[in-house]
């Protein structure tokens, strides 16, 4: 008897957006029985990383290198500090929503390509991968 559990509840969402735009994305957030979630009271916080998706070696194994987070970190260059420091999450409210921002100026310095990106929350202890997908830079004529 071949019985499975499957502990990995992220979606998949894959972003397209335009380097040196504004990015912005309202996400809802509610329970398995659909009930929306009380993110600022239950003191939910949020982390996105953006990450190159290399090609896996001979050996099977990758190495992805950090282009953009959420999370604060030391940097060599500017460029770099602006870019980890770069993506906020907003507006955390009772009625299930954050949004997830990023100002032209961060990601007028964002390079153009497709990464691969993801979002988790955190309660307490606990850490859930809830979106996950392809991250798509294009290149914007007017920067």
């Amino acid at each position: 008897m071949a019985n499975k559990v499957n502990l990995d509840v992220s979606e998949k969402l894959d972003i397209t957006c335009r380097r040196g735009d504004t990015f912005s994305i309202t996400l809802t957030l509610k329970d398995s029985s659909g009930t929306l979630i009380q993110l600022d009271t239950l003191g939910y916080e949020f982390l996105m990383d953006v990450k190159t998706n290399p090609p896996q070696n001979r050996s099977g194994s990758s190495q992805r290198e950090v282009v953009a987070s959420s999370a604060l970190s030391k940097s060599q260059s500017k460029v770099s500090e602006k870019l980890s420091n770069g993506f906020e999450f907003v507006d955390i409210s009772d009625s299930g929503t954050v949004k997830v921002t990023a100002s032209s100026d961060v990601m007028a310095d964002f390079p153009v390509g497709v990464y691969v990106y993801d979002i988790q929350q955190k309660v307490g202890d606990e850490v859930t991968t809830i979106l996950k997908g392809s991250f798509r830079v294009n290149e914007d004529i007017s920067n």
